[in-house]
C-alpha cells in the first residue's frame, strides 16, 4: 500500500494520532512542572498557589493552541457548516456566554487575582483558580468567626459577576478589619470600661503595630481614602435588650483575629465580673 496515498486519504487519523501524542506530552509536562512548583509541602501558601495556577494555565493555553493548529482545516469546514444554526446555538448557550462575559469583566476590571479574598452573593473565600467559565474559592468563615478556612472548595460560575458585586476583603499583607461586640448589663461605668478596653486592645496589638502602620499607609495611598486603622477603636452603644454594647474594631493579621477577640473578651468579662467598673458616679 502507498503510505503517502493512505495518509492523504486518512488525514483525520493522522490528526487524531498527533492530538493524542500532543495531549500526552502536555499532560506529562504540566504534571512535572506542577510537582516541582509544589515541592514537598502539602499545604500551599497563596504565592505558591499563584505560581502553580499560572503554570497550569500556560500549559492549557499551549495545548489549546496546538490542537487548533492540528485541526484547523477541519475546524474551518465545521464553522462554515454551522452558519445556519448560529442563532440556535447562541440561545442554547446563554449561560455559557454569560460565564465568558463574566470572565471578560473580571479581566478587564482586574477585580481580583489568585490569592485575593472576595465575597460574591454571600459566598466568601480565597481565590485559588479561575478560568473562562468558573472561579474556584477556598471557603473562609465570616469575620465574626475568625477568617479561618473551612476546608470546603466552592466553584462558582463567572456569570455571577454580571449580576452581583464583587467585594474584595483582604488588605495588604494579610491584614483585615476585624469588628466584634461585647455586651454587659447596664449599670457599669461605660466610660471607664471603654477606656480599659481601649488600653488592652492597644497592648494586644502592640506586637504588630509598626507593620500595621505601614500597611495602613500603603492602603490609604492605593485607595486614596481614609480607612480605619491602624490603632484599635472602641465605641459604646446600647443593644435592643437594654445592655451596654462595646464595639471594638481591630486592624490586625487575619490569622490572629479570632485569638485577639477571644483574649480581649475574656479579659474584659473577667474585669466586669470582678467589679472593676462600678456604677458611674454623678457629681
Amino acid at each position: 500500500m502507498n503510505v503517502n496515498a493512505f495518509l492523504i486519504e486518512n488525514q483525520w487519523l493522522v490528526r487524531l494520532a498527533l492530538s493524542v501524542l500532543l495531549l500526552a506530552v502536555f499532560v506529562a509536562g504540566r504534571r512535572m512542572v506542577t510537582l516541582r512548583l509544589r515541592g514537598q509541602t502539602d499545604v500551599l501558601d497563596a504565592d505558591r498557589r499563584r505560581r502553580v495556577f499560572y503554570a497550569r494555565t500556560a500549559f492549557n493555553a499551549a495545548l489549546a493552541g496546538g490542537m487548533v493548529l492540528i485541526w484547523l482545516g477541519h475546524l474551518q469546514n465545521v464553522l462554515f457548516s454551522l452558519t445556519a444554526v448560529t442563532v440556535a446555538v447562541v440561545v442554547a448557550t446563554k449561560e455559557l456566554l454569560m460565564c465568558i462575559s463574566g470572565f471578560v469583566l473580571r479581566t478587564g476590571a482586574s477585580s481580583f487575582s489568585v490569592g485575593d479574598w472576595i465575597e460574591v452573593n454571600g459566598i466568601r473565600g480565597e481565590v485559588s483558580d479561575y478560568n473562562l467559565l468558573t472561579t474556584t474559592l477556598l471557603e473562609i468563615t465570616p469575620p465574626r468567626r475568625g477568617h479561618a478556612y473551612t476546608g470546603n472548595v466552592v466553584v462558582i460560575p463567572n456569570s455571577l459577576f454580571l449580576s452581583h458585586p464583587v467585594r474584595g476583603e483582604r488588605l495588604s499583607e494579610h491584614f483585615v478589619q476585624h469588628p466584634f461586640v461585647v455586651s454587659v448589663d447596664a449599670g457599669a461605668d461605660a466610660e471607664a470600661a471603654a477606656g480599659w478596653l481601649q488600653q488592652r486592645a492597644e497592648a494586644a496589638c502592640a506586637d504588630f503595630a509598626a507593620q500595621a502602620e505601614r500597611v495602613s499607609a500603603r492602603v490609604k495611598r492605593t485607595l486614596t481614602v481614609d480607612v480605619h486603622g491602624p490603632a484599635p477603636a472602641v465605641s459604646v452603644a446600647t443593644s435592643d435588650n437594654a445592655k451596654i454594647a462595646f464595639q471594638v474594631q481591630l486592624f490586625c493579621p487575619a490569622k490572629q483575629a479570632a485569638t485577639l477577640e477571644t483574649q480581649l473578651t475574656r479579659a474584659f468579662l473577667s474585669a466586669v465580673a470582678a467589679g472593676k467598673f462600678g456604677p458611674a458616679t454623678v457629681d
